[in-house]
């Protein structure tokens, strides 16, 4: 099956917009279906570029994803370019508008006249309703072209994608259960099944994670092994092929367990997990809390751990302590600690993990000071060499102090807050792996 991509927008194109819906659909695709995306391509806002590319896709394809140009603006021209390029009228539908009238009420919005307009779609077009925007998606033939227009909103796109598109593809390929959209063809005979499965790691570079991961390479000749830097994390990404789908589950089981095994702790999660979300889960499993009270990264080892929902349960609290007044007010050192040590110290920071632990009586304390320059230097400052990177992590659980890191990491303000806050919460997830095995 030949999928390809069409992204429009005028700020796809000017760099002030990332296509991040292209490489989102593409990633599903592998992962959940094994299917490759045979070319992506990007237009403007120019109804003649648009229309021709369009029809050249079609040509191409068996099946063609658009994003983008789907609202009510005078840019958005992707329904009527489609229309034109299909050779068709466009039809009102009372149905996507009463849609759109019901949500505009629900958010307290007037209605305008350019809002009508993404009720009109290609004549004899199916569509799917959309629950988290405006716009629907709208499903039309082209030639032997099926074509899909999605809105380019990412959360809209995404849940379209995740939603009716890919259970379309999924039953023309393995049909068990009733499509969302009618299914235009049987499942091609003879079709080689892929999975892509993710691995996220933390703690080792690139360099030795692909020593790590030769010998799983050699063991697996039917696995395609890369690598990708996703920073502060390295993913390793394990392209799994076979002719049948017991084959393909066999494969995938053998080549995950192996890397697992291959590369150990680095492993904190897989797909799109960060180490905030797999940290919640771990400290839910255990029936642990933990308290945070950190400098430099301003609240981003905080925002990590919360992003995932029912983490109150295991995350009591946080103290951004950017001063030393609130690193006295807050957590509890006294001023003769922060004179003798200073606000960005191994000691000073020991004594944070140690203070916010106490204080909101949780089982872990984690902590984290240092320099993320750009900004106001701490007293005393640190070597000129050092002043910007330069942090210090502690962990404190019920037996004291369990792991301490000094790590310095030059760079841009906001790389280091990140790559920081990351390696506080690597710390704390080990600390929690070393409890449990002891």
């Amino acid at each position: 099956m030949r999928i390809e991509i069409l992204c429009t927008g005028d700020e796809l194109l000017t760099g002030l917009t990332l296509d991040s819906n292209g490489a989102f659909l593409q990633t599903c695709l592998l992962e959940r279906l094994g299917l490759r995306v045979s070319r992506s391509t990007v237009v403007g806002d120019e109804r003649g570029e648009l229309v021709g590319a369009l029809r050249e896709a079609a040509a191409r394809a068996q099946v063609l994803v658009v994003s983008g140009g789907l609202g009510p603006t005078a840019d958005d021209l992707t329904v009527a370019c489609a229309a034109q390029a299909a050779g068709l009228p466009l039809a009102y539908s009372a149905d996507i508008f009463q849609s759109i009238e019901a949500r505009a009420q629900r958010l307290g919005f007037r209605l305008t006249e350019a809002a009508k307009k993404q009720a009109w779609i290609p004549q004899g077009a199916r569509y799917v309703l959309n629950r988290v925007g405006s716009a629907p998606m709208v499903h039309l033939r082209m030639a032997s072209c099926e074509v899909f227009l999605l809105p380019g909103v990412p959360r809209e796109f995404r849940a379209f994608v995740e939603g009716a598109l890919l259970g379309w593809l999924e039953e023309c390929l393995l049909p068990s259960t009733p499509p969302l959209l009618p299914s235009p063809s049987p499942p091609a005979e003879g079709r080689m099944f892929r999975k892509l499965r993710r691995l996220q790691c933390m703690g080792l570079p690139e360099s030795l994670i692909d020593e790590a991961m030769a010998p799983i390479a050699a063991a697996f000749p039917a696995v395609r092994v890369g690598f990708r830097v996703r920073f502060p994390a390295v993913e390793v990404k394990l392209l799994c092929e076979a002719g049948t789908v017991e084959a393909l589950a066999q494969l995938e089981g053998g080549v995950v367990a192996a890397a697992r095994k291959a590369l150990g702790v680095a492993v904190f999660g897989e797909g799109e997990e960060g180490l905030g979300e797999g940290l919640v889960d771990l400290l839910l499993e255990r029936g642990q809390t933990v308290g945070v009270a950190e400098s430099c990264t301003g609240g981003q080892v905080a925002a990590e751990l919360t992003a995932r929902p029912g983490a109150s349960r295991c995350m009591l609290g946080s103290a951004v302590a950017y001063t030393a007044k609130a690193k006295r007010l807050w957590v509890g050192l006294s001023e003769e600690a922060l004179g003798v040590h200073g606000e960005v110290s191994a000691e000073t920071t020991r004594l944070l993990a140690q203070g916010v632990r106490e204080r909101l009586e949780t089982d872990w304390g984690l902590a984290i000071t240092g320099y993320a320059g750009g900004g106001r230097v701490a007293s005393p400052p640190p070597p000129p060499e050092e002043q910007a990177g330069l942090f210090f992590i502690a962990c404190m659980g019920p037996r004291g102090v369990l792991r301490e890191a000094r790590v310095f990491w030059p760079g841009a303000r906001k790389e280091v807050q990140r790559m920081a806050a990351a390696q506080a919460l690597n710390l704390l997830r080990l600390c929690l792996l070393e409890a449990g095995e002891g």
